[in-house]
């Protein structure tokens, strides 16, 4: 997690810096450059080089809706090799490393039965990075169709915003230096964060409940065959 903050701090502050420096010449790029910028982020992205946020407030100020097609593929694509490194980095280490009877691991095990609103959830927060999404989804066992599937439809209210905050700003280094400019769009990340902690607070009382209720069932199991 710290090096995750810290490659994302550094690749932000560079991407924030050739922005600035390139914008004349960004708006002169035609759809294959932008088509291989996208590329380029899809790897940055994956690899928390770059906040999938930012991204979208870049693209939305110099492509306007536009650049909503680029999304479309960019996004999947950093998603899928997220999961993949992810995947690869974790090799079951963190159940692992948990007792199988702590609550924590039973709680765990219990959110991938409800893997489509825990991916939601996590992916419509503007607190959750993506990229430690990318490392913690697919350790507690989530399936990579779903991973993709609703992590995209999680990502696209914060997304749209963020491409319409693009749109609205009148230059880009006010933009970049400060993303929520105007009321709508601290009022927009407030609600989307209570939504997906609210959210989530509402599946993990909902996993406590039947961890609790199935070792309810065992002890009176138990103790009747006792």
């Amino acid at each position: 997690m710290g090096l995750l903050s810290i490659t994302s701090l550094f690749g932000s502050t560079l991407i924030t810096t050739l922005a600035i420096t390139w914008q004349y010449t960004l708006y002169t790029l035609s759809t294959g450059q932008w088509a291989w910028l996208f590329t380029a982020s899809s790897l940055t992205m994956a690899l928390a080089l770059t906040p999938s946020t930012l991204i979208a407030l870049i693209s939305g100020y110099f492509l306007g809706w536009a650049a909503f097609f680029y999304i479309l593929i960019s996004y999947p694509v950093a998603s899928a090799i997220g999961y993949t490194v992810g995947k690869s980095l974790d090799h079951g280490k963190l159940m692992n490393t948990l007792p199988p009877t702590s609550r924590i691991h039973l709680m765990l095990d219990e959110l991938k039965h409800h893997q489509w609103p825990l991916v939601i959830l996590t992916r419509i927060s503007p607190i959750l990075p993506f990229s430690l999404m990318n490392l913690v989804l697919p350790a507690i066992g989530i399936r990579l169709q779903t991973f993709l599937l609703a992590g995209f439809i999680g990502m696209l209210p914060r997304t749209l915003f963020a491409l319409w905050a693009g749109m609205q700003a009148r230059d880009l280094i006010s933009l970049l230096k400060n993303p929520t400019q105007d009321n709508l769009s601290i009022i927009f990340m407030v609600m989307v964060s209570i939504l997906s902690i609210g959210g989530l607070l509402y599946l993990a009382r909902k996993a406590s409940t039947t961890i609790l209720m199935r070792q309810a069932a065992r002890l009176r199991e138990s103790k009747t065959y006792g």
